[in-house]
């Protein structure tokens, strides 16, 4: 017989008058898995993903990464995220939304400290990582008023293993985060709804237009009027899901003055037309 007595004292990771709230949890495989998520942001959570299988390009702040099989990618509080599946990848996804985040040391809903990449391998703790998941997946799932409970300790634990191995990693972004493209970024991120021009931007930023886009691709991974398309569908596609807007008023709503030219930037960019895409994720509500 084994017998452990843990006398070992803790400190919570967590502040005291904070305790973490699960908001969602989803699990996106098959085609819903390949249904990319453009460019938005969220204001009151923090957002954690675990890849489980296949392989995907994705955009955190600026940051371009592709992500893999085991690997782990977090949303703080405002970042602005993009995703784009790779198409001929089985991609499966499970994500969970948090609320009320207080990390010790760290503003409210930032899981990710400044200066470090928020993706990372699971490495070891992939299984278990998974299983968190899983439980916590299956508990929500449940109309047993404990079993919600359940799942937001289980909340907890996984939380403390993202951020562990979120140290342990220890990748810093690099220092030198091109000046320039960060600029560019801020800029587009307060003017992309409106009638913009790639020239006007240079004149804004006091560049040339070949040393913009040359500096704020490499910065971003789009050209600063994909950056702006990809801003423009993001947006509408949140307007689509939360709002009653119509899908003119929607197209105007993101800056796209002529219908047709907002329907073929969301098809191209989404698989799908507008109203299809509302109705593939409002008919079981």
């Amino acid at each position: 017989m084994s017998f452990y007595n843990s006398s070992k004292p803790f400190v919570s990771s967590f502040c005291s008058d904070h305790v973490p709230e699960l908001l969602s949890v989803c699990l996106a495989q098959g085609e819903v898995g390949r249904m990319p998520r453009v460019m938005h942001h969220h204001d009151d959570r923090t957002e954690i993903l675990l890849i489980i299988s296949g392989k995907a390009q994705y955009s955190i702040d600026g940051v371009t990464c592709q992500a893999q099989e085991g690997d782990i990618l977090v949303y703080n509080q405002g970042a602005i995220h993009d995703e784009v599946a790779n198409p001929v990848s089985d991609m499966v996804v499970f994500s969970l939304a948090i609320s009320n985040l207080q990390v010790q040391d760290r503003a409210a809903n930032q899981l990710v400290p400044p200066g470090f990449k928020p993706v990372f391998s699971s490495g070891p703790d992939f299984a278990k990582l998974k299983h968190l998941f899983e439980l916590i997946y299956e508990a929500t799932a449940s109309n047993d008023f404990r079993q919600a409970e359940f799942a937001n300790y289980l909340l907890r634990a996984l939380l403390i293993l993202v951020d562990t191995r979120l140290h342990e990693q220890n990748d810093r972004l690099w220092e030198d985060k091109q000046v320039l493209g960060g600029e560019i970024k801020a800029y587009l991120d307060q003017h992309f709804l409106e009638d913009i021009t790639l020239g006007q931007i240079s004149s804004a930023m006091h560049v040339n237009q070949y040393y913009l886009a040359h500096c704020f691709k490499d910065h971003v991974g789009y050209s600063p009027m994909q950056y702006i398309i990809r801003r423009r569908i993001g947006e509408a596609q949140s307007l689509l899901l939360n709002t009653g807007y119509s899908v003119t008023q929607i197209a105007s709503m993101v800056g796209y003055n002529n219908l047709n030219h907002f329907h073929s930037a969301f098809v191209k960019i989404v698989g799908m037309a507008p109203g299809k895409y509302r109705r593939s994720w409002t008919a079981d509500t």
